[in-house]
C-alpha cells in the first residue's frame, strides 16, 4: 500500500532550491557538451532552475534560455533572477502548449517532488515540449547522497520532508528509468558504466524518438 500524502500539503517547493558556486556536472560531460553544441544560439528549456547556476551558465555560452519554476522562486534569489531576466531569458511558471526545444535540463528536481504523479506529469509533459529527436539532460541524487534526509527528515510518500518543508528522496539507476518511462521516453542513456547502479549522483541523457509524423 502506498504511503499517505497528506505531508505533501506542507512542502513548500522553492525551499529545495540550493545556491551553488558553478554550473551542474552533467554540463562538463563531453557527451553533453556536443549535444549541446549542436543547438548553439538556439531557445533551451531548464526545469526547476532554482537559484539559476545553469541557466546562467548557459546564457554566458550562447543559448537563448527559458526557465520552467514554482512561484515563489523569484523571492529566493531576487539578484540572480534579475540577471537573467535583464539577459533575455525567460521565466515561466507553466509551459505554454506550443512550447517546443530541442534540449531540456532538470539538475535535482524530480527527487524534490513530493507526489509521485506529479513527478510522472511533469516528465510527460517536458516530453511533450521537447522536438523531435530532442533531448532532457538529467541529474538527480542517488542513495549515499541522502545522508540528511534519513537522519532529520520526516517519512512522507515514498520520500522524507526535511526541517526546512523541503521534500527529499532518492533514486537508483532502475527506479530512474521507470520514471522516465512512466512519463513516455522509450530511450535513456545513463552517463555511468552499466554495473554502476546507485551513484551518489545520477546523470543521464533520455531521448524523444521520432514518431512518424515530423514535427517542426
Amino acid at each position: 500500500m502506498p504511503k499517505p500524502q497528506h505531508c505533501c500539503e506542507n512542502v513548500v517547493p522553492v525551499n529545495a532550491a540550493r545556491s551553488f558556486s558553478r554550473h551542474g556536472e552533467i554540463l562538463d560531460r563531453r557527451v553533453v557538451v556536443e549535444l549541446l553544441e549542436r543547438f548553439k544560439g538556439r531557445r533551451v528549456l531548464e526545469v526547476g532552475a532554482g537559484g539559476l547556476r545553469n541557466a546562467l551558465y548557459l546564457q554566458s555560452k550562447g543559448y537563448r534560455v527559458t526557465v520552467l519554476e514554482a512561484k515563489g522562486i523569484l523571492d529566493r534569489f531576487p539578484d540572480k533572477y534579475e540577471q537573467f531576466l535583464s539577459a533575455g531569458g525567460r521565466l515561466v511558471y507553466s509551459l505554454p502548449a506550443n512550447a517546443k526545444f530541442p534540449i531540456a535540463l532538470a539538475t535535482f528536481v524530480f527527487e524534490t517532488i513530493c507526489r509521485p504523479e506529479q513527478r510522472i506529469a511533469l516528465v510527460s509533459r517536458i516530453k511533450e515540449c521537447l522536438l523531435t529527436n530532442g533531448a532532457l539532460l538529467i541529474s538527480i541524487r542517488g542513495p549515499a547522497d541522502l545522508v540528511t534526509a534519513h537522519a532529520s527528515g520526516k517519512p512522507c510518500s515514498d520520500g522524507f520532508v526535511t526541517p526546512n518543508r523541503s521534500f527529499s528522496r532518492s533514486f537508483t539507476r532502475d527506479q530512474l528509468a521507470r520514471l522516465l518511462q512512466s512519463g513516455g521516453f522509450s530511450r535513456v542513456e545513463f552517463l555511468h558504466k552499466p554495473d554502476t547502479k546507485a551513484p551518489e549522483y545520477l546523470h543521464a541523457i533520455a531521448w524523444k524518438d521520432a514518431t512518424s509524423k515530423e514535427e517542426r
